[in-house]
C-alpha cells in the first residue's frame, strides 16, 4: 500500500498536479496596493516554492525600542556617553521614499539628545536626499513630526549646493563633497533603513552619509562604475566594490553613529540597532537576513513576483532584481506593480531610444555605457539610471509581463515589457512560451532575499 502511494505521488509531482494542489492549500496570493489577492494555480503549473512569509501582529512601541537600543548600542558606548553640551550634533534622517518609523525614532533621539544636555541651537536635521527632490515645509512636518520640524533647525540636503566641503577622493580619484552643516558638525548621527539593496547588498548603514548628503557628481560616478557588474549586488558584501566604497567614505567624512530600522515583509518595524555605523548596520542585516531570506531550489521557468512595498515608478523595478535571480535564462516573470508615482516621459522616450540602438545586446549596451561613465537618461539621475538599467538588463535575460491597474499598455511597451490587465490574462499569456512551467510565485518582491 505505502509503495502504491509513493507511485501516485511520483506521478503527481510529473504532471505537476501535487504543486497544484499545495498551491491551493496555502492559499496562493500576490501583494498589490497593500492588499492580499488570492488566486488559483494553473493546473499545467508545477509550483517549485511559494516564498510567503508569517504575518506578525503586534506593533512596535519605537519610542520606547529607541530609547532602549539607545542605551545598549552595537561596538559602541552609549549615546549620552559620547556626547557633551558644546557638540554640534547633525542628524542625517532618510527621507520619505523609505517607510521607517522615522519621525518616532527622531523624536525618542531628540529627547534623549534633550537629557544629554545638548542645547537645540547645536542640533540641525538634514534630510538625506542624495539626489532626490527637496521636501515642501507641508511634507517635512508630516515626516518628521510637526513639533520637531518647529522647534529644530530642519535642512533639505541639496547635491548640488555650492558650499559641499571635499571629505574623500573615490578610487578614480574623484573627489567626494559633503553638506557642510554634515561636515562642520562634531557628532553625527545617522537614521537608516536596513533592507535588500540590489547594488548596495543592503540599505543603511553609512549610505545615509553616502551618497545621502554628498554631491551629484560623485554619486553618479560611483552609481554608474559599480552596479551591475562584479559582486554589487542584492545581499551581498563581501566583496562588493559598491558597498566598500560606501563605507570607506563614510568612515572618511567622520560619521559617529547610526540608528538602523529593520523593516520586515510589510515594510513595517521589526526591530532597531544602532551604534558603530559599521558593526550595528552588519548586526541588523543579521536580523534582517533572518526574517526575510528564504530558500530556492533551483531556478524557474516562470516567476511571478510583486513590487510591494514599492509603489512609485522607477522603483517598481527593483524587484526585477531578486526575479533574475531565481528565473532562468529565457525564461519569464509576472511583475504585478502598483504605481502611484507615474514613469517620467524623459525616462520612457530614454528607454525607447536604447532599445533601437542596442536591441541585439541590451546587457552590454548598458554596461558599456556605465564603463564609460555615461548614462542611459542624460540628465537623469543616478536612481533614474538605475532604474532604467534594471528593466533594460530584465528584458535581456527573460521576457517580462507587466500586470498594472495603473500603468497603461502603451508604458508598458514603450519599456519592451508585455502587458496584461489581469493575473489570468498574464497566465495565459506565458502560456505561450512555458505550457507546463515550473514556477515561483513571490507575494512581496521588494523586501525578499533569495537563497538558491
Amino acid at each position: 500500500m505505502r509503495c502504491l502511494w509513493l507511485l501516485i505521488l511520483l506521478k503527481m509531482c510529473e504532471r505537476g498536479m501535487l504543486y497544484e494542489a499545495v498551491g491551493r492549500m496555502e492559499d496562493v496570493f500576490i501583494r498589490y496596493r497593500d492588499k492580499k489577492i488570492p488566486f488559483e494555480v494553473p493546473r499545467t503549473w508545477k509550483l517549485l516554492t511559494f516564498a510567503a512569509f508569517e504575518d506578525r501582529a503586534e506593533e512596535r512601541d519605537v519610542e520606547a525600542l529607541t530609547r532602549r537600543v539607545l542605551k545598549a548600542p552595537v561596538r559602541s558606548a552609549p549615546l549620552r556617553d559620547r556626547i557633551s553640551p558644546s557638540d554640534k550634533v547633525a542628524v542625517l534622517i532618510e527621507d520619505q521614499t523609505r517607510s521607517s518609523p522615522k519621525k518616532s525614532i527622531l523624536k525618542a533621539l531628540l529627547e534623549e539628545l534633550d537629557e544629554a544636555r545638548i542645547p537645540m541651537e547645536n542640533i540641525s536635521v538634514i534630510v538625506a536626499l542624495g539626489t532626490h527632490r527637496e521636501l515642501t515645509p507641508g511634507e517635512l512636518e508630516a515626516v518628521y513630526g510637526e513639533d520637531a520640524v518647529r522647534g529644530y533647525s530642519f535642512f533639505n540636503h541639496s547635491c548640488y549646493a555650492p558650499d559641499l566641503v571635499p571629505v574623500a577622493k573615490l578610487k578614480t580619484g574623484t573627489p567626494v563633497k559633503i553638506n557642510r552643516r554634515v561636515h562642520e558638525a562634531t557628532f553625527k548621527i545617522g537614521i537608516g533603513s536596513i533592507f535588500p539593496h540590489p547594488m548596495n547588498g543592503f540599505g543603511g548603514g553609512g549610505k545615509i552619509l553616502f551618497p545621502g548628503v554628498a554631491d551629484f557628481d560623485s554619486v553618479l560616478e560611483h552609481h554608474l562604475k559599480h552596479s551591475f557588474r562584479g559582486g554589487s549586488k542584492l545581499g551581498k558584501l563581501q566583496g562588493n566594490p559598491f558597498y566598500e566604497e560606501v563605507c570607506a567614505v563614510a568612515g572618511a567624512a567622520g560619521l559617529d553613529f547610526i540608528i538602523n530600522s529593520v523593516l520586515d515583509h510589510n515594510d513595517r518595524l521589526y526591530d532597531l540597532v544602532c551604534g558603530d555605523p559599521v558593526e550595528a548596520h552588519l548586526a541588523g542585516i543579521t536580523i534582517c537576513k533572518g526574517i526575510i531570506s528564504r530558500k530556492f531550489q533551483k531556478r524557474a521557468d516562470l516567476t511571478v513576483i510583486s513590487s510591494f512595498p514599492y509603489t512609485e515608478g522607477p522603483q517598481i523595478m527593483k524587484p526585477l532584481a531578486p526575479a533574475s535571480m531565481i528565473t532562468k535564462e529565457g525564461g519569464a516573470v509576472i511583475l504585478v506593480a502598483d504605481c502611484t508615482v507615474p514613469l517620467p516621459d524623459a525616462y520612457l522616450e530614454a528607454c525607447e531610444r536604447f532599445r533601437r540602438k542596442y536591441a541585439r545586446n541590451l546587457r552590454e549596451g548598458v554596461l558599456g555605457l556605465f564603463a564609460n561613465n555615461r548614462r542611459i537618461i542624460e540628465e537623469g539621475s543616478p536612481e533614474l539610471n538605475m532604474s532604467l538599467a534594471q528593466a533594460l538588463l530584465a528584458q535581456h535575460k527573460f521576457k517580462v509581463i507587466l500586470v498594472s491597474e495603473d500603468i497603461p499598455r502603451d508604458t508598458a511597451e514603450r519599456l519592451g515589457f508585455l502587458f496584461a490587465e489581469d493575473l489570468n490574462q498574464a497566465f495565459a499569456m506565458s502560456a505561450a512560451f512555458f505550457p507546463n512551467p515550473e514556477v515561483h510565485i513571490v507575494p512581496s518582491g521588494g523586501v525578499i532575499l533569495p537563497v538558491l
